[in-house]
């Protein structure tokens, strides 16, 4: 749930959950380089035998910095060097995901071990609400521009229950304000708990990094971008397959500009160069090829495009990569020789950020049998409904739509769609709607036209007119999380229709459910999904 994508049920370090690197003694300091190789897990670092001295990071120096600990990204590496403080004790190298489900261990030296206190559960609800205090009505994140950059100012640490706040007070909102001067964000940086975590405003190369005082500078802005609920990562608001390449001269100077208005943390990887993260070290700012931007966050990075090539510049969270968050940077005119045809190359690219995917469900109930099945790609997505009795009176129905997410948040959809129905009328006691409007025949066919909006809690709101005048809307939220494995549902529309209905898991492509249908009456099954 928004802090880890995936649920693993096993961390390595080097295919272990935990190892030994022994040979070491009292006194010895031994440096290690540190990689994540997931796909979508960050990864906490501590270390039992004292703090962690940084002195490098991507690969690249660093003025050395000693920390408590630190959080390292999908696909950064960090070097670090430790201490063993006692002889005949071997001190726990602890690694945990953000989510704390579970943690790797290197013990460093020999003899007894000792370990890290385990790092507690996360204040999962509390954080949660914090970003949603940040969180405009129209779905946008807070853009607090440069004040809050560079990892020095984490939103996310209230999750943290080994931190302790300075004060007991919570941040009023009016202070996050971008002009309001009075804030102050030191409190962000060292909490009164002690503990020092490293950030990017902490990083300082031992050298010059300045690049060419002469090149042109090209000033490019990239806002990332994405709907969690549907799956969708792009960078302002387009995935790749929206992106033409970014055409670059070569020996220019592109400054980036990044802000994260998403709710995810995000590490933006460039290929075929090390940029400079911008911070207040001038001239000697740290370079890097990964950077990680946390939600509200603002970083500036540059570097001279001085190498021709097609270079890639992603997310690199795998599922976020895949699913559009990243760009192309052409520098130059270079000619693949494995590439003769580079514009059909570059399609098949794009083609991977907007692929459709199928989903279907249906539901083997003794009052009846009702399913859905839909294809769906970034912004479109055409989806089939369908209740079939088991008797005239019951009937059966089945729902086509055809839809466009169109607005940035994805949370309109316009929509045609054909609706069929079949059942036999009580002419003696005919229904009618809230409007007062009445369908009489057994047998129903008419298209329509309707918008689906998603409201807070993720309940779809829908308005729906019908080629022979009748005017429905419709209220529904499916797959409600109320324990671990049990899902429950509802539906009301103004038609007078309404269900409830309950799911229990028992695989990921079997339920057991029940459910009261205004039309159907009770029943329950099994499900079965894709």
């Amino acid at each position: 749930m928004d802090v880890s994508d995936i649920y693993y049920d096993a961390f390595l370090i080097n295919g272990k959950t935990e190892s030994q690197l022994a040979g070491y003694k009292a006194g010895d300091k031994v440096r290690l380089q540190i990689a994540n190789g997931g796909a979508s897990s960050y990864f906490w670092l501590n270390y039992a035998g004292g703090k962690i001295k940084v002195v490098a990071s991507d690969g690249l120096d660093i003025e050395p910095i000693e920390v408590d600990r630190l959080i390292l990204a999908v696909s950064e590496t960090v070097d670090i060097v430790v201490e063993i403080p006692e002889k005949n004790t071997s001190y726990e190298l602890l690694v945990t995901p953000e989510d704390r489900t579970k943690s790797a261990s290197v013990f460093i030296g020999e003899g007894a071990t000792k370990s890290h206190d385990p790092l507690p559960k996360l204040k999962y609800f509390e954080g949660m609400k914090m970003m949603n205090d940040m969180m405009k009505m129209n779905g946008d994140m807070k853009d607090m521009g440069m004040e809050m950059s560079y990892q020095t100012m984490d939103m996310n640490q209230v999750m943290y229950p080994e931190i302790i706040a300075e004060n007991n007070e919570a941040m009023p909102m009016d202070k996050m304000d971008n002009n309001d001067a009075e804030m102050d964000h030191s409190k962000h940086q060292m909490p009164a708990s002690g503990i020092t975590t490293l950030n990017y405003g902490m990083m300082k190369s031992p050298y010059d990094t300045s690049l060419p005082k002469d090149s042109p500078v090209r000033e490019l802005k990239f806002t990332l971008t994405g709907n969690m609920n549907r799956y969708v990562w792009s960078m302002d608001d387009r995935v790749l397959a929206e992106s033409d390449k970014i055409l670059v001269k070569k020996g220019e100077i592109l400054r980036i500009t990044l802000f994260n208005n998403s709710m995810m943390r995000h590490p933006m990887h460039l290929h075929g160069f090390d940029f400079r993260v911008l911070n207040k070290n001038g001239v000697q700012a740290p370079l890097k090829n990964v950077l990680d931007i946390m939600p509200m966050e603002t970083n500036v990075i540059e570097f001279e495009a001085k190498t021709d090539g097609d270079w890639f510049f992603h997310c690199h969270i795998l599922y976020h990569m895949m699913a559009g968050m990243n760009r192309v940077f052409a520098v130059g005119d270079y000619q693949n020789p494995l590439l003769p045809d580079k514009a059909s190359a570059y399609k098949k690219l794009q083609r991977e950020s907007n692929m459709w995917h199928l989903m279907a469900e249906n539901d083997f109930a003794t009052n009846g049998n009702d399913g859905m099945a839909r294809i769906s790609n970034a912004r479109w997505e055409l989806g089939t409904e369908w209740r079939l009795g088991y008797n005239p009176h019951h009937g059966y129905e089945v729902e086509t739509q055809l839809g466009r997410y169109v607005d940035r948040m994805q949370w309109l959809k316009p929509f045609i769609g054909f609706n069929y129905r079949y059942r036999k009328i009580d002419r003696n006691n005919i229904e009618k709607n809230l409007f007062g409007q009445a369908s009489t025949k057994d047998e129903r066919k008419t298209f329509s036209a309707g918008i689906m909006y998603k409201l807070p809690m993720l309940v779809d709101l829908q308005a729906e007119i019908f080629t022979d005048g009748i005017v429905r809307f419709q209220l529904t939220r499916e797959d409600i999380p109320l324990t671990a494995r049990l899902r429950g549902a509802f539906m009301v529309n103004t038609d007078k229709e309404y269900m409830a209905g309950l799911k229990y898991i028992v695989t990921k492509n079997i339920g057991i459910s029940t459910h009261y249908d205004s039309d159907m009456s009770w029943g329950a099954g099994i499900t079965l999904n894709y």
